[in-house]
């Protein structure tokens, strides 16, 4: 590492200082593309415009008329590449521009903290012969400090439900009593995530199978029901307490299908009616230490015909 690396290091930081995002979960991000010992393009993201969240790679690169220089260039990044999964224009990606223009050789300031990016930004310069190297860790920790709101956003879930709307009529009767939940999201949802409705103090905990719509931002959950009138439905962040609820509530479950198929042949109509419902709702009248709302909209689930 030559003393033009950190004099264009600590120049990509001063850059990312002065960024002006619009919200807390926008990274400060400074950019140098340097030639030999003289820097030939410098962009930043964010200057507090409308419209203006280009990112500070893709800003420097606009800067350049004459693109032959960078076969032989260095770009001084503080944040690393973003990658397809994160951008809705993917071929817009950073690193996606950093292999297109064949730039040599990448010096990343710190690991982006996005569950979408991390890690897989440098990856794919690496598999696409692009030298990359990262800032010493004390500019590392410079960066960290002036991204301290970013990183933190990163490290929720930050879901929101687009889907259903507050206050929406959903005619589940046809469609078996199911009705999927999309929800936008700072990062994928894990096994700490989970969908709960709820209904006249009693909750109910949804399969756990979500499903990537959109690169990676947007999920989608089923949500099932057994009743009609008001539900809310609630997008739910578990810690481990949380997650033992949850996983008792299914043994609950399980217990009562392998109870029903037992003595379902044995037991008259009437009976029979009593073991229609195997899923018990939970009493609480709001929820429990261990599990946090991420966000909720309440529906009205029709009766047929409706």
């Amino acid at each position: 590492m030559s003393e033009s690396d950190m004099r264009f290091m600590k120049e990509a930081i001063d850059w990312a200082r002065d960024c002006i995002p619009k919200s807390g979960n926008i990274p400060k991000v400074g950019a140098i593309i340097a030639h030999g010992e003289k820097a030939i393009a410098r962009g930043r993201r964010g200057t507090g415009k409308d419209g203006d969240d280009d990112h500070a790679e893709l800003n420097a690169l606009h800067q350049l008329l004459d693109k032959s220089q960078l076969p032989e260039a260095t770009l001084y990044t503080t944040l690393e590449p973003c990658t397809r999964e994160v951008r809705t224009k993917e071929l817009e990606c950073c690193s996606e521009l950093i292999i297109q223009h064949k730039i040599k050789k990448v010096f990343v300031g710190i690991l982006d903290p996005n569950q979408g990016v991390a890690g897989k930004g440098l990856s794919r310069l690496q598999d696409s012969d692009v030298e990359v190297e990262l800032f010493p860790h004390e500019l590392a920790k410079q960066i960290k400090a002036i991204n301290t709101a970013f990183i933190r956003s990163q490290q929720t879930l930050g879901a929101r439900i687009i889907d259903p709307k507050n206050g929406d009529v959903l005619k589940t009767y046809e469609t078996d009593g199911r009705h999927p939940v999309r929800f936008k999201c700072l990062n994928p949802p894990t096994d700490d995530t989970y969908l709960f409705s709820f209904r006249d103090g009693l909750w109910w905990p949804q399969p756990q199978k979500f499903r990537e719509i959109i690169g990676g931002r947007i999920w989608e959950v089923d949500a099932y029901f057994g009743a009609t009138g008001e539900h809310a439905l609630h997008i739910v962040t578990a810690n481990e307490l949380g997650k033992v609820l949850i996983r008792y509530y299914w043994k609950v479950v399980e217990m009562n299908k392998e109870r029903k198929e037992k003595l379902s042949d044995k037991l008259s109509e009437g009976d029979r009616e009593m073991l229609r419902y195997v899923y018990p709702g939970i009493e609480m009248t709001g929820l429990p230490k261990g599990l946090r709302s991420e966000d909720w909209v309440t529906v009205e689930i029709a009766e047929a015909g409706r």
